[in-house]
């Protein structure tokens, strides 16, 4: 193994310069063992950004400050012209201003991957089945993937972890998420902010948490990527309820409550599912970001459930949001899910129940408020 900073400079320089060289062509890739590549303060892995909201906005800020070569995707060329010649994104988290020579930007979802070694994924869940479907399964071969999506496939009702090593044959020593309490309007503001990089290689998430790792960004490690994946998309369903119970006009002494009924039904559902003794669900991986989502007013499952409860229809709210709440989609999907292994979610199976089968929000609410403790 290279020592970390004793890199051979040359050999880098010629793998970028000949990449850079080739366009939009395809090529297999040499994978770079990895170690820190620096060149004036910043790393030198090559990174792909996959998505272009609040939350890839946010990402790219922070990966901007510790690396030097990123790649970004983004589908709206307003999006693209507005950062490569403005410095900023017109269409969501505008006060984020990019040095020229930040990122890349680039709407070839193909030239983008097949430039970067790592691919941070930051598309909406509801959309990643449609932005990735049409790719080749080779695409990801040798390439490491960092999951910041909070969110579950629709059309295969899979985590995206799974989704991957299924469809692309991604390795899981290849797989990585980051996670934690963090709305991006806040890394936006660059107020401090905890992130957790789990993988099933301890490498790959200290190296990750390195990427991550800024002033107002502290980063842990973890090893439980499917627990953390899995609690990251339940904690917007429970978000939405407390929007929804907020929007009935319910207050804060019931709020804290209902969420810690929430807490223990997240807690069984994932150590059925992936048992681990060595998880801390108390650390803010995993209450923290349900918390967050539950009680802040940047969140959008929140606002999504309260307008629910205010007595929006469903596609009414999703029209005056304009953005994607991903708990609607997690509901339908986290509720097969447990019907499939025959595990009940008594909270989950009640929004559902408002969501899909258009039960009365006020009855159902109430009726669940009297099994809570």
């Amino acid at each position: 193994m290279m020592n970390e900073e004793n890199l051979i400079e040359l050999n880098e320089e010629n793998n970028i310069e000949e990449n850079d060289q080739n366009g939009g062509e395809e090529q297999e890739l040499v994978e770079i063992e990895c170690v820190p590549r620096r060149r004036k303060g910043k790393l030198r892995y090559r990174v792909g950004i996959i998505g272009g909201g609040s939350w890839a906005t946010a990402i790219a800020k922070i990966l901007s400050e510790n690396l030097k070569h990123i790649n970004w995707w983004v589908r709206e060329p307003e999006i693209e012209e507005g950062i490569s010649k403005y410095g900023n994104n017109p269409l969501y988290l505008s006060s984020v201003h990019f040095n020229h020579g930040d990122v890349n930007m680039n709407r070839n979802l193909k030239y983008v991957i097949s430039k970067s070694d790592y691919i941070v994924i930051v598309t909406p869940s509801a959309f990643l089945y449609e932005t990735f479907s049409t790719l080749p399964k080779t695409v990801f071969k040798k390439k490491k993937i960092i999951s910041a999506v909070k969110g579950i496939i629709p059309e295969t009702n899979q985590l995206i972890t799974d989704y991957f090593r299924e469809y692309f044959e991604v390795p899981l020593s290849n797989m990585s998420l980051i996670s934690g309490p963090s709305h991006a309007e806040e890394i936006a503001q660059e107020r401090l902010t905890f992130l957790t990089a789990a993988s099933a290689n301890p490498e790959l998430a200290e190296l990750v948490a390195k990427f991550f790792k800024t002033r107002y960004v502290r980063t842990t490690t973890s090893n439980d990527m499917m627990g953390i994946e899995l609690s990251v998309t339940l904690k917007n369903i429970y978000a939405l309820g407390a929007g929804i119970y907020s929007g009935l006009g319910f207050g804060d002494n019931f709020l804290a409550a209902y969420i810690a009924n929430c807490v223990k039904e997240v807690d069984g559902f994932v150590n059925h599912l992936y048992p681990n003794t060595n998880r801390y669900s108390s650390i803010s991986v995993y209450l923290g970001d349900l918390l967050v989502t539950c009680y802040s007013s940047h969140s959008r499952n929140r606002l999504f459930g309260k307008m629910i409860g205010q007595g929006f229809s469903v596609r009414t709210a999703q029209i005056e949001m304009q953005m994607i709440a991903e708990g609607y989609y997690a509901t339908h999907c986290i509720y097969r899910l447990c019907k499939q292994v025959d595990y009940p979610l008594p909270i989950v199976e009640t929004l559902h129940g408002i969501l899909y089968d258009r039960n009365s929000v006020s009855i159902e609410m109430n009726r669940m408020a009297e099994h809570f403790i």
